[in-house]
C-alpha cells in the first residue's frame, strides 16, 4: 500500500506532508534535547531507507497479481480446449479398429489403421468404415452415395478422419434408423448442459481476470478484492457442477474410456479451485510481500 499524507516513518522521525517527508515532533524533540541532526544527503538516504519498505510492497503486490492473472489466462486456455476436444470419450485403444473419439458437441471419427476386409461382402474395412464415418458426420452427400457405383469409389473421395456434429450425428442415426440413438441422444443432453456451465465458469473466471488487471493497473474497482474471491470461487464450482453433471447424464458405455479432454477438464477444474482456495487462505503479508491486496 502506498504511503499516505500523514503517515510515520518505521522509526518516527520523518512525517510525509504534501511537501514530503519532513521531520516529525519526535525528531524535533530529540534535537532540541541534543540530538546531533543528519546532513541534508543523510536525510534523504534516511527517506529513501524509510521508502523502500512500502515500494517493495507495492511492487510485489503488482507482480502478484500479474502472476495470479497469468494463472488465470492459462486455465481458461485449457478450459476452451478441453470444452472442444472430441476426446471426452475414446474407442478402447485396438490398432486395427475405427479410433476417435466424442466430447461435448462433436464427434471424430479416424479410420486410417483400419485393415483387414470384410469376410461378409468382401470389401476392405477401412472403406466400411470411412463410409460409415462419412454417413454419420454428413461427409458423404446423397448425391453421391446415389451417383457411385461401389464402396471403393466412394471411399476414395473421403479423409480418413473426419468429424461433425453430435446433435447432426443423432439426427443422421434416427434417419437412418440406425440403434443406440437413445444414447446417442442422451448423450447429446449430457454435453450441452456441460459446457453451458463451462461457458459460465469461463465468464466468471474473465470477469475475475479483468478486475485483477485493472486493480494492479491502479484502476479503482469497487469491491475488487469480493470480486477476485468469490469471482474465481463462482468460476471453479460452476466448472465443477458442469463435469458432475456431464458424468451423471452421460450414458454408459462399456467399450469406450475417458480420453485426454476429460483428464483436460479435471484439470482447469482443480487449478480453479487451487486459485479460488489461495484467495481465501491467503495472508495479507509475507514479510515485505502483500499477496493480491
Amino acid at each position: 500500500m502506498n504511503p499516505q499524507i500523514g503517515d510515520l516513518s518505521e522509526d518516527g522521525y520523518w512525517v510525509l506532508t504534501a511537501e514530503g517527508w519532513q521531520p516529525s515532533e519526535k525528531q524535533i524533540q530529540a534535537l532540541n534535547e541534543g540530538a546531533t541532526p543528519h546532513t541534508e544527503s543523510n536525510s534523504q538516504q534516511v527517506a529513501m531507507v524509510t521508502l523502500t519498505p512500502d515500494v517493495k510492497k507495492t511492487q510485489s503486490t503488482d507482480l502478484m497479481k500479474y502472476i495470479f492473472s497469468g494463472a488465470i489466462a492459462f486455465t481458461l486456455v485449457l478450459l476452451l480446449i478441453g470444452m472442444y476436444l472430441d476426446s471426452w470419450t475414446t474407442a478402447e485403444d485396438n490398432s486395427e479398429e475405427m479410433q476417435g473419439g466424442i466430447g461435448l458437441t462433436g464427434v471424430t471419427f479416424d479410420c486410417s489403421e483400419v485393415s483387414g476386409t470384410d469376410p461378409e461382402t468382401g470389401e476392405s474395412n477401412k472403406d466400411l468404415c470411412k463410409l460409415a464415418a462419412g454417413i454419420l458426420t454428413d461427409e458423404l452427400t446423397t448425391s453421391q452415395f446415389l451417383s457411385a457405383t461401389s464402396v471403393d469409389e466412394l471411399a476414395n473421395d473421403l479423409p480418413d478422419v473426419m468429424s461433425g456434429n453430435l446433435d447432426d450425428m443423432c439426427g443422421i442415426m434416427e434417419d437412418q434408423g440406425m440403434d443406440d440413438v437413445k444414447k446417442c441422444e442422451d448423450r447429446s443432453t449430457a454435453g450441452s448442459v456441460g459446457i453451458t456451465f463451462f461457458w459460465l465458469s469461463f465468464i466468471s473466471a474473465l470477469v475475475t481476470l479483468s478486475v485483477v488487471l485493472a486493480t494492479a493497473n491502479e484502476f479503482e474497482i469497487p469491491y475488487s478484492n469480493e470480486v477476485e474471491k468469490f469471482g474465481i470461487l463462482s468460476s471453479a464450482i460452476l466448472a465443477l457442477f458442469g463435469f458432475v453433471l456431464w458424468l451423471i447424464f452421460k450414458p454408459s458405455n462399456g467399450d469406450t474410456s475417458f480420453g485426454s479432454a476429460f483428464y483436460l477438464t479435471l484439470l482447469c477444474i482443480v487449478l480453479l479451485s487451487a486459485l479460488a482456495a489461495l484467495q481465501f487462505i491467503r495472508p495479507k503479508s509475507v514479510g515485505d510481500v502483500v499477496l493480491f491486496e
